[in-house]
């Protein structure tokens, strides 16, 4: 196995707080990765034809996000990534089949091999009438297609692998529209204190 850093990832639907969380626990001590989804080529054809464009984007994603954590130097912060690859294969298993979907689980797979589990994977559950809000509200133009039923499949898909994973790596649930730790300072120090007093449990 590659690269030693206890790593959370932090898995949910599109705009259910996985970048502000990752920010959060940057400024409590921890090392944020962010996903560099400019960087995938496919990332806006995808959102205006996700089943036309899933293939690619699904591969270079999932492929993205283990070069990131490969390459990050070792540290004795905990690595806190806003993405997860539990999200990666939701996303392929909601919009591939066939050989397609054969073949991301052969990379996954290897993926998988490479580099050790996550020390926590932090579930964050959000209403996909409030994240389409969220996204109509921060006015990406590449995001004005996606509907609240593309939303609601990807939170559907995002559970299953929750449920397929507990057991297995320790998982943190937490609703992010009934805590709010985008603007309120006690819900903040709140989430900071569970994750810290989760990923110190895995010894």
């Amino acid at each position: 196995m590659i690269n030693r850093n206890k790593r959370i990832e932090i898995c949910g639907g599109i705009a259910s707080g996985k970048t502000t969380l990752a920010t959060l626990l940057s400024k409590s001590g921890l090392e944020a990765i962010y996903e560099s989804f400019e960087s995938n080529p496919f990332w806006q054809e995808f959102y205006s034809n996700p089943v036309k464009y899933a293939y690619e984007t699904e591969i270079t994603f999932t492929l993205q996000h283990y070069h990131q954590i490969k390459k990050q130097p070792a540290t004795n912060k905990p690595l806190a990534c806003d993405y997860s690859f539990l999200l990666d294969i939701a996303y392929a298993e909601m919009g591939l089949q066939g050989s397609q979907l054969a073949t991301f689980r052969t990379v996954y797979e290897e993926i998988q091999k490479e580099l050790p589990p996550p020390a926590l994977i932090i579930h964050l559950q959000c209403d996909p009438a409030i994240e389409l809000a969220r996204i109509r509200a921060r006015g990406r133009e590449v995001e004005k297609a996606i509907t609240i039923d593309f939303l609601r499949c990807l939170n559907d898909a995002v559970l299953v692998q929750i449920n397929k994973a507990r057991g297995h790596v320790p998982i943190l649930t937490i609703d992010s529209v009934k805590d709010n730790f985008a603007d309120d300072e006690k819900v903040k120090r709140r989430m900071v204190q569970l994750v810290t007093t989760a990923i110190q449990q895995d010894k």
